[in-house]
């Protein structure tokens, strides 16, 4: 976009001499390079330490940036900034216009599980703590909550049963759930779930009352939010690694055992079962009453959401163990074949497709000027 710049000038002679300057049409820039405008992108990580910025509607790429490992954990954006953190628990603030890094620092270890933005800060899982971290200047950290085992999973977020002023931060470690106050890390309880083996699925934070969550033992458990005791479960085949959503009145679920589920979310009782031909640990995405998931069968999978019927199917050539998402009716994912894919929401026709050339951990995420869409797999999703 061309800038006019107004010259004041001192003598009627200068300004007839700009008057006829400008009336031959010509333009000045202004004295520093232009601000390039905010545009939409998704951004991916991969093995080969790589943040690619991509255009939504082409593929194209718009930049690539280097960072120190690889990633496991969802990328994340706040006020216009891009933060990556890499599996050592190095975060990495990021300028979305170009992929220059504009700060890092060491958050002191593993990081397996997605960030959660709040309150303009992050609330990230960090070796057996979990941190919330002032993203501005050098990275501050507000509040540490140490667990008792490694956190691997994505914390959520919701508000109290008892109190809709007061947030509260979910997330599972080992063989136990944790409830924190989020402005201060205060533990509000934990609770060891009987019979539960490891947690390797993240908590969905369904609403005020309930809480959902898949364990290693197969089972999906409805735990009440104020105190972390079971509502109810039911049993799959195999361990749950695919982290449950929420949808009215669905809570919707992949196993190990080749099966994606639908159960009622007041009773625990079957709604539906779809069968894919391998194991699902990617987490499912619901866009306009289509539930999308991802199989180590290499597809990439359409359910109606009412009876669990296949709509389409669209075959990659590796496991898709991330999890997709929706936007303007194109369905975005990326498989271990080292593409990232574009598909009409609708139909699973292809609309382009780009290779980052290394495999790749983390699910991605698509950010908008009016804000990001997020997969299910970090604490961000809406459901």
């Amino acid at each position: 976009m061309t800038t006019l710049k107004q010259i004041v000038l001192g003598s009627a002679a200068v300004l007839s001499l700009a008057f006829s300057v400008t009336s031959c049409k010509k333009s000045y820039s202004v004295d520093g390079p232009e601000t390039s405008p905010y545009v939409s992108s998704v951004y991916a990580v991969n093995s080969n330490r790589s943040v690619l910025a991509l255009d939504p509607a082409t593929g194209a790429k718009r930049w690539e940036t280097k960072v120190g490992s690889d990633v496991y954990a969802t990328p994340v954006v706040i006020s216009r900034k891009l933060y990556v953190v890499d599996i050592t628990g190095k975060i990495y603030r990021i300028d979305p216009k170009n992929g220059k890094i504009e700060a890092s620092s060491s958050l002191g270890g593993a990081v397996y599980g997605t960030p959660l933005s709040y309150d303009r800060k992050l609330i990230i899982p960090v070796g057996n703590t979990v941190k919330m971290i002032d993203p501005t200047g050098n990275f501050t950290t507000v509040w540490s909550y140490t667990a008792t085992d490694q956190v691997r999973t994505s914390p959520a977020l919701n508000v109290s049963k008892t109190d809709t002023n007061k947030k509260v931060v979910f997330f599972a470690a080992g063989t136990k759930v944790y409830a924190l106050q989020a402005d201060n890390g205060a533990q509000m309880w934990q609770t060891s779930v009987s019979g539960a083996g490891n947690f390797a699925s993240s908590v969905s934070a369904a609403n005020r009352n309930y809480l959902y969550v898949g364990n290693d033992n197969g089972s999906l458990y409805a735990l009440n939010s104020n105190d972390g005791s079971t509502y109810w479960s039911y049993p799959t085949g195999s361990a749950i690694k695919s982290s449950p959503i929420s949808v009215g009145g669905n809570i919707i679920v992949g196993s190990d055992d080749r099966n994606l589920y639908s159960v009622d979310s007041a009773t625990g009782l079957l709604r539906w079962k779809y069968t894919a031909s391998d194991r699902i640990a990617s987490s499912p995405f619901v866009y306009n009453q289509n539930v999308y998931f991802g199989s180590n069968d290499y597809n990439l999978y359409a359910i109606n959401i009412i009876d669990g019927t296949l709509k389409w199917k669209f075959l990659t050539f590796s496991v898709i163990s991330s999890s997709p998402f929706a936007y303007n009716n194109t369905l975005y994912f990326n498989s271990f074949d080292k593409n990232v894919y574009a598909l009409n929401s609708e139909d699973g026709s292809q609309k382009w497709s780009y290779n980052t050339n290394a495999t790749m951990n983390a699910s991605m995420i698509l950010d908008t000027i009016s804000g990001s869409v997020v997969p299910s797999i970090s604490g961000n999703y809406p459901y």
